[in-house]
């Protein structure tokens, strides 16, 4: 990974540099630290595409207020007790944890990328936070080691998906490149039901070939599967 910054910045390239020396990154991905924003340049593109997270943006503003509205929004099915402690332990770009936030929970997001990571927090902070923590780390040893048990537990494994069918966006693509994948997903959705009081929700593709433990249900969209798994923490108590 090639990273460019400024003369404000270079004390976080050469940290991140450090950081990466124990990682595989991609060459066609850019890191770029411009001013207070960081942001990523996709050169597997034709038209390399630059990939924000911008809390303010008015794009994601305006679709994070439509799921908002009128509870209409998938999310206020599966995550129906109001004012959940909720961990979200695949950031990612923050979107849903971000949009669990906007309903009110109590959001702790676990993002195990250093790249994805610094580009997370960098965003949090510009936009103010608004009450969401946020950690750099590995979720089954957060979840291993905390104190707190959470109502629900939030996991987007993200990657396997059937070859055949089409891309996800670019900004997914992009995030795909920079992620981690999580070798044993049945070892984290069990620490992850031990570790909550109501569910653990998984989101997968449709088209998944992932080979998840089995569900107590699944709550479908067009695209998208949600997998819930009842949590164990209050028969274990």
């Amino acid at each position: 990974m090639k990273i460019v910054c400024d003369k404000h910045n270079i004390d976080k390239k050469l940290f991140l540099q450090e950081i990466l020396i124990n990682y595989n990154t991609q060459d066609e991905i850019q890191l770029v630290f411009r001013k207070n924003e960081i942001y990523l340049i996709n050169n597997n593109y034709k038209l390399s595409p630059e990939v924000h997270i911008d809390f303010k943006k008015k794009r994601f503003i305006e679709k994070n207020n439509k799921r908002l509205k009128n509870k209409h929004d998938i999310f206020w099915k599966i995550f129906s007790h109001k004012n959940s402690r909720i961990l979200d332990c695949t950031g990612g770009f923050g979107r849903d944890g971000f949009l669990l936030n906007s309903m009110g929970h109590d959001v702790t997001i676990i993002e195990n990328s250093p790249v994805v990571a610094m580009m997370l927090k960098n965003a949090l902070c510009r936009y103010g936070n608004k009450g969401i923590k946020f950690f750099f780390g590995n979720a089954y040893d957060y979840m291993k080691h905390s104190m707190q048990k959470y109502d629900y537990i939030y996991l987007d494994f993200m990657f396997e998906k059937l070859k055949n069918k089409s891309l996800s966006s670019k900004n997914n693509e992009t995030l795909k490149h920079i992620s981690f994948q999580d070798n044993d997903k049945n070892k984290i959705i069990q620490m992850a039901q031990r570790n909550t009081i109501n569910k653990v929700i998984v989101k997968e593709p449709i088209n998944s070939v992932s080979n998840l433990l089995k569900p107590n249900h699944i709550i479908k969209t067009k695209l998208l599967d949600y997998k819930v798994y009842l949590g164990t923490y209050e028969r274990l108590k």
